[in-house]
């Protein structure tokens, strides 16, 4: 079976940890046990950070073992992937698009509406929020 790329926005990682159940704690537990392999950006783990800091700074301690027991794969955008992404997405977004892009991925996973609204005939792979991951069932493939 083929293991998944999935590259994660910082708002699933943020959900993840804030809530012990939901979708977005499900995709961390799928890459742990690494069905899943977890692509981020160093754009996603400074949003990550920063939005843990000011929101929830209990979490800190989580948020970094997160990334003692995760296997994350960091890419970082080339400037064909960020030119193509600047003709898709906001700016506020580019660079985390266009990381997704680099890192050929089979889907982006994110909360953030911005990301859920791109045409999906312009991207080679699927974008959508973690229960859409879920209920693809592509994973169990």
């Amino acid at each position: 079976m083929k293991s998944i790329r999935i590259f994660l926005d910082s708002s699933v990682i943020i959900a993840g940890l804030a809530s012990p159940q939901g979708g977005s704690r499900e995709i961390l537990n799928l890459a742990e046990l690494r069905v899943l392999i977890p692509i981020i950006s160093a754009e996603v783990v400074r949003e990550a950070t920063r939005n843990i800091e000011k929101k929830l700074p209990a979490y800190l301690p989580h948020f970094y073992h997160l990334f003692r027991s995760l296997a994350f794969i960091i890419v970082e955008a080339n400037e064909e992937s960020i030119k193509k992404a600047a003709s898709l997405i906001n700016r506020h977004d580019v660079k985390i698009l266009a990381s997704a892009l680099t890192a050929r991925v089979d889907w982006l996973i994110s909360l953030d509406k911005h990301f859920l609204n791109i045409d999906m005939d312009k991207v080679p792979f699927r974008i959508g929020s973690p229960g859409d991951f879920l209920n693809s069932g592509d994973f169990i493939k």
